[in-house]
C-alpha cells in the first residue's frame, strides 16, 4: 500500500548543534520512544517494522522554509557560461524549480543567493578532570552551531507515512519537542515547536511517466537499490545515544548519500529506499558482543524518503 507524503513545519527556538538529518531524526525518535514508553514499545512500533522492511514512516532531512535540496543532476543541464557559478552555488531550489526538474524541464535559476541557514557559535568552558571544575581563565572555546536566517520562518520536514501510522509519528514528534533534538538539548540547543499538523505534500509525488527518483534524505543505499544515478556523499561519524545504558560508544564510520541524490529506476518508483545497518556493521565485534551481553542490540535506520522524477536525455552518459 502506498504511503502518504506530508510536510511538518518546525520552528526552532534557537540554534542547534546537530544537523537535522533523516537518520539522526529517526534515531532521536527511537530514543524518546524508549524514554517515554519503554523498550517493548520501541521494539514493537519501530525496530521490528524497520528490520522487516515495513517502516511505519520514513523521514526527509529538515530543509529551510519552502526550499528543497538541489538534485545532484542539476549541473548536467546545458547552462550558459554566466549561469554556471549560480548552478554550482545552488544548494536549494524553490518548489517551482524543484517541480520543473522533477517533470524533466530545466529549471529557471535566479542569481538570488540569500542564505537560508546561518552559522552561529556556542561558547563552552574546558573542564579540569582532576578538580572536576572549569578550567583556568581563558579556557573558553567555540562550538559551531546553526540558526535559521531572519528571512526563513521554519524548517520543513517531509514524511512518508503508512496508513494508520499518523498518530505514532505525531506522538513521537510531540515527545521530541519536549526533549529537544541533538547535542546539548539538555541546555536548550535543538529545541523547537511543532503545531501538530500534517500538511498534504502529495504534489511532490505527481510526475507523469516517472522513471527515476530523488532522495529527500541523508541515507545509505541497500544492495538491491538502483545504482545508475548521481549523488554527493560523505562519511558520517557518530556514537550511540545514552538512552540504552551505554556511554561514549562510537559507531564505525558510515558512508552516506546526501539529500538530492537521484537515481534511474526501471519499474515503479518506490516510496522509500535504503536499509537498516545491523550491529555487526555498526560497531566493532568486541563492542557489539559486549553490548549484546547486556541485552543491547543497536541498529541504525538509514532510509531515503523518495519522490519521483523524469530521467531525461541530459542525465544519460
Amino acid at each position: 500500500m502506498a504511503m502518504n507524503l506530508v510536510r511538518l513545519r518546525i520552528k526552532p527556538l534557537g540554534s542547534w548543534l546537530t544537523p537535522w538529518q533523516a537518520d539522526t531524526l529517526l534515531g532521536a525518535l527511537a530514543s524518546v520512544c524508549a524514554r517515554a514508553y519503554g523498550t517493548q514499545r520501541l521494539e514493537r512500533d519501530l525496530l521490528e517494522p524497520w528490520q522487516a522492511g515495513e517502516p511505519p514512516f520514513v523521514l526527509s532531512d529538515a530543509f529551510p522554509g519552502d526550499f528543497l535540496p538541489a538534485p545532484a543532476c542539476l549541473s548536467l543541464w546545458p547552462w550558459p557560461e554566466e549561469k554556471r557559478k549560480v548552478v554550482k552555488r545552488s544548494q536549494w531550489l524553490s518548489q517551482e524549480q524543484f517541480r520543473d526538474l522533477q517533470s524533466g524541464r530545466q529549471p529557471v535559476l535566479s542569481d538570488e543567493t540569500t542564505k537560508k541557514l546561518q552559522s552561529d557559535v556556542r561558547m563552552r568552558n574546558t573542564l579540569d578532570r582532576q578538580l572536576d571544575s572549569t578550567g583556568l581563565s581563558g579556557s573558553l572555546y567555540e562550538t559551531p552551531a546553526t540558526v535559521l536566517a531572519q528571512n526563513c520562518p521554519c524548517l520543513s520536514l517531509y514524511a512518508k507515512i503508512a496508513a494508520g501510522k499518523e498518530a505514532l509519528l505525531g506522538e513521537l514528534m510531540g515527545c521530541l519537542t519536549e526533549f529537544g533534538f541533538g547535542a546539548d538539548a539538555s541546555v536548550g540547543q535543538g529545541h523547537f515547536e511543532w503545531d501538530g499538523r500534517f500538511e498534504d505534500a502529495s504534489w511532490l509525488t505527481k510526475v507523469d511517466a516517472a522513471d527515476g527518483w530523488i532522495s529527500l534524505s541523508t541515507f545509505q543505499p541497500d544492495h538491491r537499490d538502483p545504482t545508475d544515478g548521481y549523488w554527493r556523499s560523505f562519511v558520517k561519524y557518530g556514537k550511540l545515544g545514552p538512552d540504552f545504558g551505554v556511554e561514549g560508544v562510537f559507531k564505525r564510520p558510515q558512508w552516506m548519500l546526501r539529500p538530492g541524490s537521484c537515481f534511474r529506476e526501471e519499474g515503479i518508483v518506490r516510496d522509500w529506499y535504503g536499509r537498516v545497518i545491523g550491529g555487526s556493521e555498526l560497531l566493532s565485534a568486541s563492542t557489539a558482543n559486549e553490548l549484546a551481553a547486556s541485552g543491547v542490540h543497536p541498529v541504525q535506520a538509514v532510509f531515503a524518503c523518495a519522490v519521483p522524477m523524469k530521467w531525461t536525455k541530459e542525465y544519460k552518459p
